[in-house]
């Protein structure tokens, strides 16, 4: 924990010093949008998102994926001397893996978070507890003869990142697991990537990116997990919030899903993915009724 506090403490440091005013204004209100403080982790597969995709695991069959999920903003503080702001949320997802030739479905992990977001300046921070249950499929196990097992864990996990300019994004994270069944031979993880838009035109419905995402868990030996995400996103206004994302990517190591962690394979594969958030890194005005009570 004292390399997660030291890690924090670096990319929030740019922000102790100056708040930027374009990123500060924020107000204390209910319900506020989910994703303004802390962004989606775009090439994080975890990370709970609406999106399908198709793809080839090299030496497999075709597979294919769907996932729910989203935020849901529940309050927020702003801090003071628009500093910036903290902001706690709810986190959902189903994330599902099918056989793409026979539509079995391979395996289900149900996963659920209480985070709370950060922002300062050009620096945020993402504190969380979450929950991942992993179940395999009805079909896949009668194709396999076989009995399933509870796989599940609760962790802890931190992520800090920085936008050194505004369509850069750094970010680290560390976790650890506080209970698993079944037993792990190691409990922490490791996280980092980077993200870059290459079209910053105020004016365009287009935004290319790409993003680049690695993780290491101790239970795989620290055998990394690499994703990389080549994508167009595409809006009616100008928004790196609600939209839709256009994707091929590159996946390589260890699987990400519960019942399959000990499993390595590389996957190649195109797909869609849809934000809802209509803001995204910009704050949101307050209601009508709630800039009357402050005047």
């Amino acid at each position: 924990m004292k390399a997660l506090a030291l890690l924090l403490l670096f990319l929030l440091s740019p922000a102790l010093q100056a708040a930027d005013p374009g990123w500060a204004a924020y107000q204390s209100r209910s319900f506020p949008p989910a994703h303004e403080l802390f962004a989606p982790v775009l090439a994080d597969a975890t990370d709970p998102h609406f999106g399908f995709s198709v793809g080839a695991a090299v030496r497999q069959r075709g597979i294919a994926r769907v996932d729910l999920g989203d935020y849901l903003g529940i309050c927020r503080l702003a801090l003071p001397g628009d500093f910036g702001a903290v902001q706690l949320n709810l986190g959902g997802a189903i994330f599902t893996r099918f056989d793409a030739t026979s539509h079995n479905i391979q395996v289900i992990d149900y996963y659920g978070n209480v985070p709370l977001d950060i922002r300062a300046g050009k620096a945020s921070a993402r504190l969380m507890f979450y929950h991942d249950s992993s179940h395999l499929g009805d079909d896949y196990l009668k194709e396999r003869n076989i009995q399933t097992t509870s796989h599940s864990w609760e962790a802890l996990r931190a992520i800090a990142a920085f936008n050194p300019v505004d369509p850069l994004r750094l970010y680290g994270g560390y976790t650890k697991a506080v209970h698993t069944k079944p037993v792990w031979a190691g409990y922490r993880a490791v996280q980092g990537g980077a993200e870059i838009y290459f079209n910053t035109s105020k004016s365009s419905h287009w935004q290319p990116y790409w993003a680049n995402d690695v993780q290491a868990w101790e239970r795989t030996a620290w055998n990394p997990t690499w994703t990389s995400q080549l994508g167009l996103k595409t809006a009616a206004d100008y928004s790196k919030g609600r939209g839709i994302s256009y994707f091929v990517q590159f996946m390589r190591g260890p699987r990400l899903e519960g019942q399959f962690y000990t499993q390595t394979e590389t996957v190649w594969s195109a797909g869609l993915k849809f934000a809802l958030s209509a803001n995204l890194l910009s704050p949101s005005e307050l209601p009508a009724r709630q800039q009357e009570d402050k005047k």
